[in-house]
């Protein structure tokens, strides 16, 4: 996973100075995720299933401003994880989005320290939400409440966050400018409201803070990342990442790629994961876009040498 990423492998098992930037982190979240069928990565003992996040943003299409924005998603991830977490709290000065974890399920093997990172990176995440939503929401951050007790640790993350920040506070808060919250807001299309949007937000959001990512950030593992995401056509793609397609392919050819090898790659990746999952041929044929199950035998055929289910026999019996 780490190599389909352009992350170096020595990272497992690294010893516990050595660091990654925040937006590998999301991008390793988001694999895992994928991998694992659970957006919560197995630190709740209530899983949220792959598509939650699509979920929440396919009903916040009727917000009228970010605060009813903020009012669907905490609706929607408490029905989702069985409990009054989320609250929004319109005051005289600012619109609150808090979130209280205290009773909340996190997997009992998880130590307190990860607690406190996990939330704050969910802050980071539901912020990149909103932006998503509208591009007001960026510069509307007024205050951050968080529990962690003191700033001690590794709080690097903590950077991302341009405003002033509450240690020890009872519940975790993100305090937005009021004005700016209450303001009518024209919302995106369908399209453009996804988890890969939010992820791709991440992404961008940190690389514009610090330059030098733009470097070590290759096209094709940006190329990967969309097209493990379900982005499977260059041109959007393309339109993801702010370039055109011409653009893509010369970009692509620099670094001695292509997006049609790239996307062979990663959808034989994806299929031969599916299919060890014990889904159907046809289940995963339609997961990939194929027109028909017969296609993507003989694609599947074309670049294993074996057809889908003679895989699945064979790895049966290794």
């Amino acid at each position: 996973m780490l190599t389909s990423l352009d992350l170096n492998s020595n990272l497992i098992g690294a010893s516990k100075g050595r660091t990654i930037s925040l937006a590998d982190y999301y991008r390793i979240q988001n694999r895992l995720a994928i991998l694992f069928g659970d957006e919560t990565l197995h630190l709740s003992s209530r899983q949220l299933l792959q598509g939650s996040t699509d979920y929440v943003l396919q009903h916040v299409d009727s917000a009228q401003n970010l605060f009813e924005a903020m009012r669907i998603i905490a609706r929607s991830y408490n029905l989702l994880h069985g409990g009054e977490y989320n609250s929004v709290i319109k005051r005289r000065g600012s619109i609150d989005y808090v979130i209280d974890d205290r009773e909340f399920t996190y997997a009992p093997e998880l130590e307190a320290e990860y607690q406190y990172f996990s939330i704050e990176s969910t802050l980071i995440f539901l912020h990149c939400m909103l932006m998503t939503i509208s591009p007001d929401a960026e510069d509307a951050i007024r205050a951050l409440h968080i529990r962690r007790p003191l700033p001690g640790g590794d709080c690097a993350h903590l950077a991302y966050w341009n405003t002033p920040i509450k240690f020890g506070a009872e519940t975790y808060k993100v305090s937005f400018d009021r004005a700016i919250a209450l303001k009518h807001i024209t919302m995106p299309s369908a399209d453009a409201l996804t988890s890969n949007a939010v992820y791709q937000k991440i992404v961008d959001i940190v690389a514009g803070k610090h330059a030098h990512y733009e470097e070590t950030y290759s096209v094709s593992a940006r190329v990967r990342d969309a097209l493990t995401r379900g982005v499977v056509e260059q041109s959007d793609v393309a339109e993801q990442m702010g370039i055109s397609a011409a653009t893509l392919r010369r970009r692509l050819s620099k670094e001695g790629a292509s997006f049609r090898d790239l996307r062979r790659e990663v959808l034989n990746e994806t299929a031969k994961r599916l299919l060890l999952e014990k889904q159907s041929v046809a289940d995963v044929s339609e997961t990939l876009g194929f027109s028909e199950f017969r296609a993507f035998n003989r694609a599947f055929k074309d670049w294993n040498g074996v057809t889908p289910k003679a895989f699945v026999r064979r790895s049966a019996r290794s």
